[in-house]
């Protein structure tokens, strides 16, 4: 092929391309047509050349360096790509499952708990089953989803692809004009033949990337569990880490079934006990917080180092503080007008231990989560206490707020209250730069980490423990670990639905920083009140917006949870007597299974079900469509057998749990 028939077929590869982008991934080709025009109007000075070799393949060279990006024939190169490209469970992957094994004594004692205590209960006999015959040591028939970390010119995706025929293609490029060079080489369309679906992050941020990364988790999350990648050796690592962290943040590792059923039924006893639920929408219209100066006081090292300042200035606010700074707040004599706590769990009375006197926040009005830590509630006077709806919706028209921790759930109901002029401090996001302290010294998640310690590629990611960075408040970067940087992300998602142009936030901490807050430094506060707050009237409010029990219509839509949870057990036991010919046949009927049972999610009454089920899903789908995919099972037929009851009876048993839980709650309120 003469020269000019290649410069033809490769201004076509272009236009095609650029066709595709332009139908399927608006922001992808305005991305490419912008550079395209900088590079014509010259404010964009090329850094490569596509040269077309007499030997028959394009490669590219560095102008400035000379230096060849393949320095071989680069179709080769995309063939020895696809030969390296296998189907092992060990290497060039990530695993995206908690590495469980269980003694039969184990087994037995998850038997007789129940579906709230830990989410191993009702996963324990499945994923025992399924390690028996789909371990690391087996091979999967084929890889459903498929990850590249660096495109080159792309041939060698779609010498990948022929190999491999994946439903789902993440395409990482972190060069702009190496990828805008890829378009007159490889054709993307071609990758979709199969129907795939293909997701870009091309010369993305680090928050745009994650964003992407979910997307990809998000795209038929039932064959996640392993998930190969190949990089190219020019292409760096960064990304790879922060796939990692991604995948040890996402919400069925870190809130799995159980924990969110607890969430979803605590609700329930509040109601029963008599507490009062505050409707948070009554309060955001009313815009609650809207005339006074707020001080937010969340439990990161910041506080601590800046506790005298609070101490001093603490007329000139309206504070809110989280209820682990509780202990610090007494010693200062530092009183909250609002306290806040959302921890369901037992340690989180702990908090309490650092109290000497509970009495101290006797003025504060405790606003609590709906699925708060019961015995937390009862060490306060119970007219001080406010119950608000979380992640459960229960009050009609009470809104209803959801964050993973404290302290994102005290910023976001600030701005919900309409806070105009709001400051946060506390709120840090990560480590103390000094230190590697993750919180104040008595809080009860509280560690000191190595934040000089340099991440390896080959090492694990622990969400906790692992230290990375992020965007400084006051410094270009400062260390944190993937979980503060998955709340960060939180908040995010959450202030991007919430905060108006016209609230001004303001972080004080010295930590990361925060989406749409300025940082400002404490002596740059212009400080308006010096005696004494004045009257805000918050206890009137949060009284005239707040009531005890349940409607007509409230208990109508728990009724129909308990018919909703009895339609799914009926799915369950008419899925059980089915017989099926093959693992295929099980394979597909599974995934109608599941669609069957989420298949009415939106509806009032089937939300709480549903996220419930949905997680139980990611957590145990993984293992068994795993297993399915293996290679080496033999007698498939029996195994199809034991599966779909193991199933079945876990699934039954956890719905059952829910549905008499409800059922119970009804009765007693029949009664009351």
């Amino acid at each position: 092929m003469d020269n000019s028939s290649i410069e033809t077929q490769a201004q076509n590869t272009y236009k095609n391309n650029m066709l595709y982008f332009q139908a399927e991934y608006q922001g992808l080709y305005n991305q490419l047509t912008a550079f395209e025009n900088a590079l014509q109007n010259q404010y964009y000075t090329p850094r490569y050349e596509l040269e077309y070799k007499e030997e028959g393949y394009f490669d590219v060279v560095e102008i400035e360096s000379g230096k060849w990006l393949y320095n071989m024939d680069s179709n080769k190169h995309a063939q020895m790509v696809k030969e390296h490209i296998d189907f092992s469970k060990k290497d060039n992957l990530f695993e995206t499952f908690r590495d469980l094994s269980f003694s039969e004594e184990m087994l037995q004692k998850y038997e007789k708990m129940n579906p709230l205590e830990s989410a191993i209960v009702t996963i324990a006999p499945i994923v025992n089953y399924t390690n028996q015959f789909a371990n690391k040591d087996t091979t999967m028939k084929k890889l459903y989803k498929f990850i590249f970390m660096g495109v080159g010119l792309g041939l060698h995706l779609t010498k990948v692809h022929e190999k491999i025929n994946a439903y789902t293609y993440f395409i990482v490029e972190d060069d702009l004009e190496l990828f805008y060079l890829s378009l007159f080489v490889t054709d993307y369309k071609a990758l979709t033949n199969n129907g795939a679906t293909l997701i870009f992050s091309i010369f993305d941020d680090n928050d745009i990337f994650r964003y992407k990364i979910q997307a990809f988790l998000r795209e038929m999350p039932i064959y996640n569990h392993y998930l190969k990648y190949f990089q190219l050796l020019s292409h760096s690592t960064d990304k790879l880490k922060i796939i990692h962290s991604v995948i040890i943040s996402q919400d069925y590792l870190k809130f799995p079934h159980s924990a969110v059923m607890q969430i979803y039924l605590r609700p329930l006893d509040y109601i029963k006990d008599g507490y009062k639920y505050v409707n948070i929408e009554a309060l955001s219209q009313m815009a609650l917080l809207q005339k006074h100066p707020v001080l937010l006081l969340a439990a990161g090292p910041s506080l601590q180092n800046n506790i005298e300042w609070v101490e001093k200035h603490q007329n000139n606010f309206t504070i809110i503080a989280v209820s682990a700074t509780m202990g610090l707040l007494e010693k200062h004599n530092v009183k909250p007008d609002i306290l806040i706590h959302v921890d369901g769990f037992q340690a989180s009375m702990k908090h309490l231990e650092n109290v000497k006197n509970i009495d101290f926040f006797n003025d504060a009005i405790a606003l609590f989560a709906s699925f708060t830590y019961p015995e937390f509630a009862q060490a306060f006077e119970k007219e001080n206490v406010y119950i608000f709806q979380a992640a459960a919706t229960i009050k009609k028209g009470y809104g209803q707020l959801t964050a993973s921790n404290v302290g994102i759930m005290s910023y976001a109901l600030a701005v919900k209250f309409q806070a105009q002029e709001f400051y946060a401090l506390g709120l840090d996001m990560a480590l103390d730069a000094d230190t590697g302290q993750t919180h104040l010294s008595e809080h009860i998640h509280s560690k000191k980490l190595d934040i000089d310690h340099v991440l390896d590629l080959e090492e694990n990611i622990n969400y906790h423990d692992t230290v990375l960075t992020t965007e400084g408040n006051f410094q270009d970067e400062v260390p944190t670990t993937p979980h503060f940087i998955a709340s960060l992300a939180e908040l995010r998602g959450i202030l991007s639905r919430l905060q108006s142009d016209e609230q001004k936030t303001y972080n004080l901490s010295n930590g990361a920083a925060i989406y749409k807050a300025s940082p400002k430094k404490m002596e740059d506060i212009k400080l308006q009140y010096t005696l004494k707050k004045p009257d805000l009237s918050l206890q009137e409010a949060f009284k005239k917006f707040s009531s005890i029990g349940l409607s007509n219509d409230e208990i109508k839509i728990i009724q129909q949870r308990v018919e909703h949870a009895t339609n799914i057990l009926n799915l369950l036991d008419s899925f059980q007597k089915k017989n099926f010919s093959s693992l295929d046949k099980f394979h597909y009927e599974l995934l109608g299974l599941f669609m069957d049972i989420l298949a009415e999610d939106g509806r009032d009454e089937v939300g709480d079900t549903d996220k419930v089920i949905s997680l139980y899903i990611q957590m145990v789908s993984g293992y068994i469509f795993d297993f399915i995919n293996t290679k080496e099972i033999d007698n498939p037929k029996k195994h199809i057998k034991k599966l779909s009851k193991l199933l079945t009876t876990q699934l039954t048993r956890l719905i059952t749990y829910y549905k008499e839980y409800l059922e119970d709650f009804l009765k007693e309120i029949e009664k009351n």
